[in-house]
Formats: structure tokens, sequence, C-alpha cells
């Protein structure tokens, strides 16, 4: 069983996810449910098709405090109206007894559903380079028959006999579950299933053919002395081949804080699109002649390609996510990433408005299709904000945070626009937090982290992170803020040749016109940007017809003069 799918539910077309703690109507709004009201919700998911005694409920939710039957009654009236069960047939209740929640295929509990395009109202278009489906109405459906590879987490192993050690294990298994869960390109076996592996020697191969895994993780806990002692193993189900391995050693100070922190590593570094786990499926897919490849081999090969971050790659990578999508529209990571192919495609001055465009379609298509997808909210917010609709964005972003606050990915993607929302401090706090989460950061998010950095004065950090780039990279914002940043530092040399270099690329390349670029929010933003090109010598003023394109321009004095 896929224990993302476990923890989400579709009730009369409401998505209800328990791990990532929400509630979204058919339109993907998030609805509100006070805290106890959720929790009585979820413990009713948990025990669906049975009825729940009210002592039950008061136990589950209430633990160890009175409340009265009201409190129960105005809990149920909430998930009643979230859940559109007027005629209360979804969540029943049995008189002087209890409640019954009646939902399809409960037990187990029902996968997602998704979206799909009714046919009566599909179009066709061509989108840059590749193939791209246009949809129009909606309608529901599960997920098509796309294969995605499976992992089971077998429970850590506590060496020794000490109770603490025993719980921290437990805890780790479950946390590195439910974290992994979060990463909808792959499907994690549930915890009961390997939950039967507790305490005993398992070959991983014969649990991958036992449960129908691909991958397996592993893993051991000791404690000795005053220090705790953790390792981890990824294993290909396959060949028993070992793809990875870590070891911590901590003081035992906190345990549960240790818990978290290796949980949080472990799930980065497997999952997201930089993960082992996607580097395992493109090396098979890579084994493939082109012709046999499916849609999700097209959308790792895809992916692959984006993170090379040059325009040539970046083409290729639309072309191969288009026919992964032509194959299989119900694919929503593949819009997700047709989203960021477009969107840094545009960074490279590419026909901006254009991509720009289609990178905002697919991200509404990416909703659509997976509402309890964390990153596609995270760049549905994105488009929001490049359309200028900062207080929708901020709902999209601060909803994708909630549903995966430990996703690398997800931290990453809020990093250059925290100073949008003038929080450029956070902005940079959580650059330094997304490398926590993940040491080995892939090449992308480096110029994510250089904007944070950037902005906030942190010029020596910007610069380290633009030395990972090659020039191929850089797009019009890094052949601004890399000389920018080394005339702050004081290597205003370097920086006068680099202007040269960017001049010859862009030659319109100007102070009035980065300043003016629509993605330029704040005054603090603006007024760094104008200081920093100054010094490293960038030309001032942009010319008249650009400028005469813009709705009230800032303009420069010494332009204004002349």
């Amino acid at each position: 069983m896929d224990s993302r799918a476990a923890r989400t539910f579709a009730i009369n077309g409401v998505i209800v996810d328990v791990a990532g703690g929400f509630v979204r109507d058919r339109e993907g709004r998030e609805i509100a449910l006070r805290p106890q009201a959720f929790d009585l919700l979820k413990y009713l998911l948990e025990n669906a098709g049975r009825l729940v005694t009210k002592d039950e409920l008061m136990q589950a939710v209430w633990p160890g405090v009175f409340v009265t039957d009201d409190s129960l009654v105005q809990c149920v009236r909430d998930i009643r109206r979230a859940l559109q069960d007027e005629s209360q047939s979804v969540l029943k209740a049995v008189p002087k007894r209890g409640y019954r929640l009646a939902i399809v295929a409960a037990d187990p509990p029902s996968a997602p559903v998704r979206w799909r395009w009714t046919a009566a109202t599909v179009a066709l278009g061509l989108l840059a380079a590749g193939a791209v489906w246009l949809f129009m109405g909606l309608a529901i459906e599960k997920r098509s028959d796309t294969v995605l590879p499976s992992v089971a987490v077998l429970p850590f192993q506590a060496i020794g006999g000490e109770a603490s050690v025993q719980r921290l294990a437990g805890g780790l298994t479950e946390d590195i579950i439910t974290d992994l869960a979060r990463f909808p390109e792959f499907r994690v076996i549930a915890h009961n299933s390997t939950g039967v592996y507790e305490g005993k020697l398992a070959n991983p191969t014969e649990v991958g053919a036992t449960l129908g895994a691909g991958f397996v993780v592993e893993g051991s806990i000791q404690r000795q002395a005053d220090r705790v002692r953790v390792t981890a193993q990824f294993i290909d189900a396959k060949t028993g081949k070992h793809l990875w391995s870590n070891r911590w050693d901590r003081p035992d100070r906190d345990l549960f804080a240790i818990q978290t922190e290796i949980a949080e590593q472990v799930s980065n570094r497997l999952g997201g699109g930089a993960g082992l786990i996607q580097e395992a499926g493109r090396i098979t897919a890579h084994r493939k002649p082109p012709g046999n490849l499916n849609a999700y081999e097209l959308y790792l090969l895809g992916t692959e390609k984006l993170e090379q971050i040059n325009r040539a790659d970046v083409e290729e990578a639309i072309r191969l996510l288009s026919r992964a999508i032509e194959l299989d529209p119900t694919l929503a990571r593949a819009w997700v990433e047709l989203h960021h192919s477009h969107s840094v495609l545009a960074s490279f001055d590419v026909e901006p408005a254009k991509n720009r465009r289609i990178a905002a379609e697919a991200a509404k298509r990416a909703v659509a299709l997976d509402p309890a997808d964390a990153e596609a909210h995270a760049v549905l917010a994105r488009s929001l904000v490049v359309n200028g609709d900062l207080e929708r964005a901020k709902a999209e972003f601060d909803a994708a945070l909630r549903m995966a606050p430990n996703q690398f990915e997800i931290v990453t993607f809020y990093v250059p626009w925290a100073s949008t929302f003038r929080e450029a401090e956070r902005g940079a706090e959580m650059a330094d937090r997304a490398i926590h989460l993940n040491p080995n950061y892939p090449l992308w998010s480096t110029r994510f982290f250089a904007h944070a950095y950037f902005v906030v004065g942190r010029y020596d950090d910007a610069l380290l992170m633009m030395d990972r780039l090659a020039p191929e990279n850089y797009g019009i914002w890094g052949w601004t803020y890399r000389p920018a940043a080394l005339a702050a530092v004081g290597r205003t040399e370097e920086a006068k040749t680099l202007i040269s270099a960017a001049l010859k690329r862009f030659p319109d390349l100007t102070i009035e016109g980065r300043v003016n670029e629509p993605l330029v929010y704040t005054d603090a933003d603006r007024k760094r940007l104008i200081e920093t090109m100054r010094l490293a010598g960038f030309p001032p003023c942009a010319r008249p017809e650009l400028l005469a394109k813009i709705d009230k321009p800032v303009r420069l004095p010494e332009c204004l003069a002349n």
C-alpha cells in the first residue's frame, strides 16, 4: 500500500491530507478547520467504516481533559460543513452511541483522486519546443497507470535493550516514512506492511520481492555512554547493491532532535528532483531505446536536462517533458517541471513574456491534477508573484510550506521570493536551512541562494554560490548579480571584466532596465541594485523606447538630467 495514498482521502470532491494537515475544496482552496475538528476527522478516517463511540472519540481528541458533548457536536458540525455533507450521508450519527464515517473503499483508505480534463473541452496547442496540452473543463478520476518506483523503509534496529533507544528507532522509522511520503515522484510502502520485519534480520532483495518495492531503506541505532550512533543504508532491492550509506554520531542530550534531523536528511537525500531515487530511475531510462520510454522515464530525463541550467538543455527538457505529458496528461509532476523549464528559459531572456505565460498555465494544471502536491502549490505561487498577485502567491507559498515544511525543494522555492514579501532576512535564513537539509544541494538551487544572500548584503555568500555556476548558467540575473557582488566586496576589476562580457550577451543591460524589471517589487531591493550596479560600472540609463513600455518607470537622477 502506498503510504501517501493511505494518508490522503477524497470525499465529495474534498481533499483531506492527513499528513499535510489540511483540507481543500474542489478548486484547491484550503478549508479552515480548528485543530480539534481536524484531529477528530483524522481519527474517524483511521477508523472509517466502523462505529466509533463518543467515549472513544473523547479520549482520542481530548485525552485527560473533561469536555462536554457540545465540544464533540461542534467539531462534528464543522467536519460536515467542510466535507459538504449536508445530508449526513458521510459522517453518520448512531443515536446514543457514536459516529460512523462512511467513505468508499475506506479499508484500506481510498487513494487520492486526481483531476482530469473532459474530452469535450480539450484543446491542443504547440507551445515553445514541444506539444503541451491545454485543457479547459474539470472532472474527477484516479491517477493514470504511470508506474512509479516504490520504497520500503524497514524498522531501524535498536542495538541494546534501552527503552529510549527502542523508542528512538521506532520514531525515526515513522518519521522517515512520513517525510518520504510527501514526495509524489515515488510510492512509499506503508508502515503497517514493513512493521512485520521489526526485530528480524531481513534480506533487502526478499523484502523487495515480497512488498513489491524497488528500493529498501534500513538502518540501526545504538547508544554508547553519552552518545547516539545512527546508520542508514539505501539499497537497490533487485540487485542488493548499496546505493548510499551514512552514519551520524551525536551527543544524546536530545534524542528527539536527533531523530528529526536524521529523518530530514535521509528523506531529502533520497527524495526530490536530485534525490537518489530519481537518479536510479534515470540510469535505467538511459539504458532503454528512446522509443521504449514511458511517461515517467521521459519526466525523469527531462528533469535531468533541466538541472544543467543552460539554454540548450532547458529546451531539450521542454521537449522531453512535453512528450511525457502527451503520453500521460495526468502526470502532475511533469507539469511542475514544465513550469520550471519555461521559467528558466524566461530567465535567459528568451521570449520572457511568452515563457512566463506558459509556465503559469503549467503550474495551474499541476495543482488541479494533484492538490496534495506541495511543489505544485509552490510553482503556482511563483507564477502568481510573476503576475503581481502577491496576496494569493503568499497564501500558496504558505500552504506549500505547511504541507512539506522540511522538504528541501519547498523551502528552496520560497527563498528567492522572500524579499518580495518583505521577508528578506527570512529568505537568507531559509537558504541556510535548505543547505542544512540537503548538503548535496543541486546546481539549480544555487541561483536561488545567491539571490537571497545578495538582497541582504551577504555578498561573499552570494559569490560562493555563483562560483558553482558557469557563465552559460547565469541568465540575465546572474550577469547582473555577480559583477554587482564583486564590486560590493572591492573586486572592481573583476566586476568590470564581467560587465564587458555581459553587455556582449545583453546589449540593453542597464541599471534602469534592471530596477524596472517587474519582478523587483521592493524599494530596498531596488536601492541595493542601484548602489551595487553603479559601483560595478554598469551603464546607468535605459533606452527611451524601452522605458516607454513601463508605467511609471524608476529613473536615475543622471538619466533624467540627460
